[in-house]
């Protein structure tokens, strides 16, 4: 893929990853739609549909493989098509839908067994390959800091409490994936293990249990050259940047993730539509300041709040901020080139 390929509307839609309901393309009119005229980069499966509580994306494993195959046959660019399959309790590849069960992050890091941790990793990234998936939302780097944080440390998501520990595990987990062309994200940036609130409901202040050492696993990957993309939480620190939460904060993804660590991978946001962000934020402010942040992909999950035409009201809002002077269209042209260098990378479809 070639930069100057892209219309504006293009562009900004690479920038674009969506969940969406259906077991088949055929069920997802809508994203056929936007497939075909490239204005999504991406998609993200779910076993289940918060909202109906029935099957979403993932019945069974021909399903799933047909289903991916049919979204990167009628796609106009190479798509990224994103799951959480951390292991645990949070996989949407299980045996309730016909896959093999892995053990959480905890479990691995309990065993204390460097060769059953890569067994388990090669694993993941296998199941993954034979699906068609290309990009898993994990490994999770956070540290479980805070024993009653319910949303990462009460699941077991967490590889431990000191960094190196984690920044171990997660290199080993990093290196499966990397290995079968799987892009890994690991997540979630600044750190959400010593946090009380979970950001699927609410606002997650975190400026009084935050702790620098959070950051350190982050450092310890990017330096090993095995970091090649994160998620950013939506996190609030009022001493860092009192005016946002990580995920759509310029401080903490310019200055913090880019500059401090020297990260120049992959940014994503979690799931913009968590009510830690929608709650207090209008989908245009939300994309200003994701744009403005450095925030290279913009996840809409389309769990809490199903809205298909998401992407459609994405391209204008930012179409009208270029326009308007509020957005640059050089640093746009810099972001989706990190995109394109990824999917280029990858041999993505």
């Amino acid at each position: 893929m070639i930069l100057d390929e892209l219309t504006l509307d293009e562009k900004i839609g690479q920038k674009i990853i969506l969940g969406f309901r259906g077991l088949s393309l055929v069920e997802a009119y809508d994203l056929h739609n936007y497939l075909q005229s490239g204005m999504i980069g991406g998609v993200v499966l779910f076993d289940k549909d918060l909202e109906t509580g029935e099957k979403r994306n993932i019945s069974d494993p021909l399903q799933t493989v047909r289903l991916i195959s049919d979204l990167k046959d009628n796609s106009k660019y190479p798509i990224l098509v994103a799951i959480d399959q951390e292991g645990g309790k949070v996989a949407r590849l299980n045996s309730s839908n016909g896959f093999e069960e892995f053990p959480s992050a905890m479990e691995v890091a309990l065993k204390e067994d460097f060769e059953y941790a890569q067994i388990c990793f090669k694993k993941i990234a296998e199941v993954l390959k034979y699906v068609g998936i290309n990009v898993n939302f994990a490994p999770v780097v956070d540290l479980s800091i805070n024993s009653n944080n319910t949303v990462v440390v009460g699941k077991g998501r967490c590889f431990g409490s000191e960094p190196k520990q984690v920044a171990t595990y997660a290199k080993m987990f990093i290196n499966a994936h990397l290995e079968l062309g799987i892009l890994p994200v690991a997540k979630h940036f600044p750190g959400h293990g010593s946090s009380f609130d979970d950001s699927h409901y609410g606002w997650v202040d975190i400026s009084n249990t935050w702790i620098t050492k959070e950051l350190k696993p982050y450092e310890l990957l990017n330096n090993a050259g095995r970091l090649p993309a994160v998620m950013v939480g939506h996190l609030y620190n009022k001493h860092i940047d009192p005016n946002f939460p990580a995920s759509i904060s310029h401080i903490w993804i310019e200055e913090m993730l880019r500059k401090q660590i020297g990260f120049d991978g992959l940014v994503i946001s979690d799931d913009l539509q968590m009510k830690a962000i929608c709650d207090y934020f209008t989908l245009e402010e939300v994309v200003e300041h994701a744009f403005k942040s450095g925030i290279d992909i913009l996840v809409f999950a389309n769990q809490s709040n199903y809205e298909i035409d998401i992407p459609k009201k994405v391209i204008e809002i930012a179409k009208n901020l270029l326009f308007n002077g509020k957005l640059s269209i050089v640093e746009l042209d810099k972001s989706v080139q990190r995109i394109l260098k990824i999917k280029n990378e990858f041999m993505l479809n």
